[in-house]
């Protein structure tokens, strides 16, 4: 985190992680900020698998996806990259919620809780279209995977919310859901997968 504003030493501290480490299901973590983007590609062109994290918008995991593509472009061999781009949730509805609470209208108050699964299903939407045209096509035919998206921050906050709204609304093809103990829980006692 410390790092999170200077490109130069993002790059640095991940290619020391990388050899310090040294294995080959490690995931360096880079947050997702405006200096991260460049750091992000330079480390995945050098073979260095990411975990790119804190993403919030949309705008900024299109960015997100750009960066990843120009670091497998660059790369030697893509077929030896992993990444996941780490969406975020829950922490999306926390805030949400507080404006439509200070609202105070009837209608306000019928959309808690709608916006961060909204907002994950849009970036979803994001990753199906991205990683299906040409420039995709052209690194997957280099043997390169499609950067996962990672839904991050999936307990509920609120407790009148269903403790398994951010795993069973957001289960769908190449995705990773990073659940807490206590959704893990909750998801294996009564979660419901919908097919």
């Amino acid at each position: 985190p410390r790092l999170a504003r200077d490109t130069a030493k993002t790059i640095a501290e991940a290619r020391v992680l990388w050899w310090m480490v040294d294995r080959p299901n490690l995931f360096i973590k880079i947050p997702a900020t405006v200096e991260g983007l460049p750091a992000i590609t330079a480390c995945l062109g050098e073979g260095i698998s990411v975990n790119v994290t804190l993403i919030f918008s949309l705008q900024r995991h299109a960015e997100v996806i750009d960066a990843f593509m120009a670091g497998l472009e660059a790369a030697a061999d893509p077929s030896m990259i992993a990444s996941v781009a780490s969406f975020f949730v829950s922490r999306v509805d926390t805030e949400v919620d507080r404006r439509l609470d200070a609202l105070g209208t009837p209608e306000a108050k019928a959309l808690r809780g709608k916006a961060a699964i909204a907002n994950a299903r849009l970036a979803y939407e994001l990753f199906e279209q991205r990683f299906s045209g040409p420039r995709w096509q052209a690194l997957a035919d280099r043997g390169a995977r499609v950067q996962r998206p990672l839904w991050a921050s999936t307990s509920t906050k609120d407790p009148s919310y269903r403790d398994t709204m951010y795993v069973e609304d957001l289960i769908a093809a190449h995705t990773v859901n990073t659940m807490p103990e206590a959704t893990l829980h909750a998801t294996a006692d009564h979660g419901v997968v919908h097919g």
